[in-house]
């Protein structure tokens, strides 16, 4: 029936598996039943967008876009797809009005440099779009980037002018002179607008980026974040860390000057910071050479030395400087990033990498806990392989590149922290890492993994699981966007599903090298499915490699359980087995033989192989001597296995233990429950008789050896019989006289027994 959700889910769902698999046309034509039972659905159009783009169907792929952004409300995601649409099939002004539409979201979400982006491209595509030019010239005045809102000033100038507004353009203008009153160029654009001649005349409006207009080439970063264009190079400032390091090196040098025993090493030094505060750079290094050759070896000389070499463009000569520098934990932050500057600006992409992802590593070590250290090393690891071993120099340099800026920007540690907190918000298990951002696209991948959440928080589990999609496809290799798909999955019911897609994962992991990786995303393979026993195994392997013992106890633990439930009791037990002869190896302390020995030992009580828990149980009887099951039961298998000498020497190990330990009062009751079951065992018997005698309860020893006296003959035991009624009468009961009666006849018996 119409609008059914069902219906919806099941052609959405098919429509997903299609277009994975590369089937562009089965999956246009799920989603469109998708959108025929839901109309009014955004993920449906979404689907339809991709599946059409796969096919070459732009316009039709914009169509569907424009939809899904129009039934999301407007959802950036969409809105971006929009856009790219629009630009691709030429529509540039239709683009540059969307790329601004964006620009005003992200705006509204507090993300200004994805906003000045988006006004970027907007004012690139359609270059009259005036408040584009405006939104751009506001903030770069609050930043202070004063060449940069002069050019838009101009440009907003030059638009009004061209429209007509020819007061409007003098006020423009007149804005840009507030901001530098001696500027020739704005000077002359004021007297040309006074005397009614186009401004730029033959170049159009200026571009973002283009230096008031005289078509000087813009300096671009390709960054991670997306393509951003940036000020001019005077007004990119040294990166903050080095900055920081800088000032803290020529404090530290000048005091040192101040010290008493100083000589002429420290002269030179005197001299070497005065010609660097005056930038002077070739007298700075001449100075610090000398001083460092005279036997000084502060890290502080040698990394401001490395700067002036940089400064220089002598790169191997700060290589060398910042290499010893960097080995004192003031100046490693600094120096790691001047070494991957210095190695990139040679081309060696390779080691710049390096140096830049150990300076990532040292920012984010502070922002997490310590047990999740170990865990972030590897992931930094991690990183590095994945884009110099298996990525493309491209991908490195992009992401050395948005490094570089990032850590140029005021209160950059400040946005470390915010840029934390999103990751953990993102990440519901495990833990990203700052390099997350970094990596070129991710910035849409984080936005589609939060967009994702919120709707699994909402229980729009297909929509969540569509957005999670969109994050794979921009970044295939992430592996984070491929966790969170499966715990969708597991939160929507779809158990076995989500369990092979964490399985699919730990390969993947394991192909990386990731151990751990693999570890975690097996864990909830077996958490999801229990009775998942090859998956387990994999799992206490790897956990054995890597010394994880206890882990790989539990889940053996678990999967001796496992079998015990699905009635494989012999596997249950050589499973119990192999991880008690783990606990031998592992030095881990005795809980957890005694936990496996326990479990053995039952399953052999339980299939009558005395013999084999007898051995279990005398092991438990030295680990844990105070127990009382174990002790009673011992005593018991000796007995079963035809040892009774050996079971009461058990059994007055262990009295005597009571006793000695405060606990005597135990005794009388261990020996009546044992004696019960074997009344006529005479050393059991001797031994309670005496403690009747001991307590004075005479009566109780003489109806404790006639049970004997009878039990044994009813045996035919008569001369064991005979000694039984002796110590009766020995005992000399009221009734004595019957038990003397009694004894004669018996031995009457057995004295005619040994004559016949």
């Amino acid at each position: 029936m119409a609008n059914n959700r069902t219906l919806f889910e099941q052609a959405l769902s098919r429509g997903h598996s299609y277009f994975w698999d590369q089937r562009w046309e089965e999956a246009a034509r799920e989603f469109s039943l998708a959108s025929q039972e839901m109309p009014k659905e955004p993920a449906p159009y979404a689907g339809l967008g991709d599946a059409f783009l796969e096919l070459g169907k732009l316009q039709e792929a914009l169509e569907s876009y424009k939809l899904a952004a129009r039934y999301s409300g407007g959802n950036i995601i969409y809105l971006r797809k929009v856009a790219d649409m629009q630009e691709r099939l030429g529509l540039l002004d239709e683009a540059g009005k969307t790329y601004m539409a964006i620009g005003e979201m992200e705006l509204g979400r507090q993300n200004l440099n994805e906003a000045m982006d988006n006004w970027h491209r907007a004012v690139r595509l359609e270059p009259n779009l005036l408040r584009a030019h405006q939104r751009l010239a506001s903030v770069y005045k609050r930043q202070g980037a004063t060449r940069n809102a002069i050019r838009e000033y101009l440009a907003i100038a030059h638009i009004l002018q061209l429209e007509g507004e020819r007061e409007k353009a003098l006020q423009a203008a007149q804005l840009a002179l507030q901001l530098d009153p001696r500027n020739a160029e704005v000077l002359t654009a004021i007297e040309l607008i006074k005397q009614g001649e186009e401004l730029f005349k033959g170049e159009g409006v200026p571009q973002s980026g283009a230096v008031l207009g005289m078509g000087e080439a813009v300096r671009r970063a390709t960054l991670a974040l997306g393509e951003r264009e940036w000020p001019e190079k005077q007004e990119v400032e040294t990166a903050v860390p080095v900055q920081k390091a800088r000032d803290t090196a020529m404090k530290q040098l000048a005091e040192r000057l101040f010290a008493e025993d100083s000589g002429v090493g420290d002269a030179l030094l005197a001299k070497a910071l005065d010609y660097q505060r005056r930038n002077l750079i070739n007298e700075a290094i001449s100075a610090y050479e000398k001083a460092i050759a005279s036997g000084i070896n502060s890290p502080a000389a040698h990394f401001n030395l490395g700067l002036l070499y940089q400064d220089k463009l002598r790169f191997e000569d700060a290589i060398r400087e910042f290499e010893i520098a960097v080995q004192d934990p003031e100046y490693r932050l600094a120096s790691h990033f001047s070494l991957g500057e210095s190695h990139r600006a040679r081309g060696r992409i390779e080691q710049a990498i390096q140096h830049f992802i150990s300076v990532l590593q040292i920012v984010d070590m502070a922002t997490v806990q310590h047990g999740q250290a170990d865990r972030l090393i590897q992931l930094y690891e991690n990183l590095y392989d994945s884009l110099i071993t298996q990525g493309e120099r491209d991908q490195a340099t992009a992401f050395a590149n948005s490094l570089v800026e990032f850590l140029s920007q005021k209160g950059w540690e400040d946005k470390v922290k915010e840029a934390r907190a999103r990751l953990d918000a993102i990440s519901n298990t495990g833990i990203m890492i700052l390099g997350d951002v970094m990596t070129a696209g991710s910035a849409q991948v984080l936005e589609s993994l939060y967009l994702s959440q919120e709707h699994t928080r909402r229980g729009m589990y297909n929509t969540a699981i569509e957005e999670t999609y969109r994050a794979i496809q921009l970044a295939p290799e992430y592996m984070p966007a491929h966790i969170q798909l499966g715990d969708i999955l597991a939160q929507q019911g779809r158990i076995d599903a989500a369990a092979v897609k964490f399985a699919t994962i730990a390969n993947t992991y394991m192909a990386r090298g990731d151990i751990n990786g693999a570890i975690a995303s097996y864990e909830k393979v077996v958490d999801l499915n229990p009775l998942d026993l090859s998956i387990r195994g994999r799992l206490i392997n790897l956990l054995r490699q890597q010394g994880n013992i206890e882990a790989a106890l539990g889940h053996y633990l678990a999967m001796g359980d496992a079998y015990y439930q699905l009635a494989q009791v012999e596997r249950a037990r050589s499973t119990y087995q192999e991880a008690l002869q783990l606990t031998t190896q592992s030095g881990l302390g005795q809980s957890w033989r005694v936990r496996f020995l326990r479990l053995i030992a039952d399953i052999d009580m339980q299939h009558f192989n005395w013999k084999q828990a007898l051995v279990a149980f005398k092991e438990l009887r030295e680990l844990e001597p105070a127990d009382e099951r174990t002790a009673i039961t011992l005593v018991d298998l000796y007995y079963k296995v035809g040892q009774p000498n050996n079971a009461v020497r058990a059994l007055d190990s262990y009295l005597v233990q009571l006793v000695r330990s405060g606990r005597g009062a135990k005794v009388v009751g261990i020996l009546e429950d044992i004696v019960q079951q074997r009344p006529g065992d005479e050393q059991l018997v001797d031994r309670l008789v005496r403690l009747y005698v001991q307590q004075g309860r005479k009566a109780d020893a003489v109806n404790l050896l006639d049970k004997l006296g009878e039990t044994l003959l009813e045996a035919g035991e008569l001369q064991e019989a005979v000694a039984a009624i002796e110590k009766i009468v020995a005992l000399n009961p009221p009734n004595v006289s019957s038990y003397r009666q009694l004894l004669a006849q018996l031995k009457g018996q057995v004295g005619k027994g040994r004559q016949g």
